[in-house]
């Protein structure tokens, strides 16, 4: 491997002169086009006028809703047509999740039976309660008899250190 670096071999390809770019030139092909027949002319498609809220009154379930979704439509044609479309009673069929139509604001109440299979969990809320419950307070005639703590050690006699 060389033992250029990077940088030198970046900074020797930079001063050196581009290469000239090489003149591809194709051959013509000798291929014989095959003669085309003459085609009729086609006439452009005249476009139908833009529907109108007259003609978006006039649909019903079977007609073809296919113009008043195009582009250039007024959105007010397009919205009348929306509507007399979903006006079908097709489009109001249940589906399956109908259960996700319930309102879930309202609480609803646990049945009683329920409450009964519950019961076991009172012994438990009420061992919990009393460890979580703070400790008894201690009366302030025994906080008045006790002796002040003092931030300091009490000096050590020679007799202590002996010992």
């Amino acid at each position: 491997m060389d033992d250029e670096s990077f940088l030198r071999r970046w900074s020797r390809l930079k001063t050196q002169p581009a290469p000239e770019p090489v003149a591809i030139v194709a051959a013509p092909l000798e291929v014989a086009a095959p003669e085309i027949a003459a085609e009729p002319a086609v006439e452009p498609a005249v476009e139908s006028p833009l529907p109108t809220l007259e003609d978006a009154a006039a649909l019903t379930a079977d007609s073809d809703f296919s113009a008043f979704v195009a582009r250039n439509v007024d959105a007010a044609v397009r919205r009348l047509a929306m509507k007399k479309l979903f006006a079908d009673p097709h489009f109001h069929g249940h589906d399956g999740l109908d259960i996700y139509m319930s309102d879930f604001n309202l609480p609803s109440p646990v049945p009683a039976s329920m409450l009964d299979q519950l019961s076991h969990t009172k012994k438990l809320f009420a061992a919990l309660g009393d460890a979580l419950a703070p400790e008894e307070e201690v009366p302030e005639q025994a906080l008045e008899s006790a002796p002040p703590a003092s931030a300091e050690a009490p000096p050590i006699s020679p007799d202590q250190e002996a010992a």
